[in-house]
């Protein structure tokens, strides 16, 4: 009764664990960084904390998401930035986005116009749904991840059978 016990907890507690990871995505666009923050199961953290850091580790600006999961930031810096999103006590994700390069000309036009724009957002929304389906932990991964343990509870059982019988 004890193994047994032992081994439901051993099953369910990285599960439980794994339920509740949060992941954070962030594009940038020019001095605007927009992004959202989401459980595993693709529900969005409401009210989690948002932190944008420079590459120095230097920390630019905070904000938290809406009702949806969204966030976003107006920044100036040009390098490198990390955002960290920090949705409670050990529900903690970060994602780094590269450094804008620098045009050698300066247009003061603006560069994409308003169909090209629209275009943009359509993949930008599929991109955020792609992201989630695979960030999303499916019944497919739990039953895997159950049986995973059971193959190496076998083996171990087995070795441990044959060296008693030996």
């Amino acid at each position: 009764m004890k193994t047994f016990l032992l081994l439901l907890l051993t099953i369910l507690l990285p599960l439980l664990s794994e339920a509740h990871k949060v992941s954070v995505y962030a594009l940038r666009e020019g001095k605007t960084i927009k992004g959202e923050c989401y459980f595993a199961d693709g529900s969005p953290c409401k009210k989690a904390k948002i932190e944008l850091y420079d590459q120095r580790g230097e920390k630019l600006d905070e904000t938290l998401t809406d009702e949806k999961g969204f966030f976003l930031f107006k920044t100036q810096e040009k390098g490198r930035l990390k955002v960290i999103a920090l949705a409670g006590p050990g529900h903690r994700a970060q994602y780094e986005l590269e450094a804008l390069e620098e045009s050698e000309e300066e247009h003061p036009q603006e560069i994409t116009n308003k169909a090209l724009e629209e275009r943009l957002q359509g993949l930008e929304n599929e991109i955020k749904d792609l992201r989630k389906r695979i960030d999303r932990l499916t019944f497919r991964d739990i039953i895997g991840g159950i049986g995973y343990i059971f193959g190496l509870w076998g083996i171990i059982n087995l070795l441990l059978r044959r060296k008693n019988a030996s």
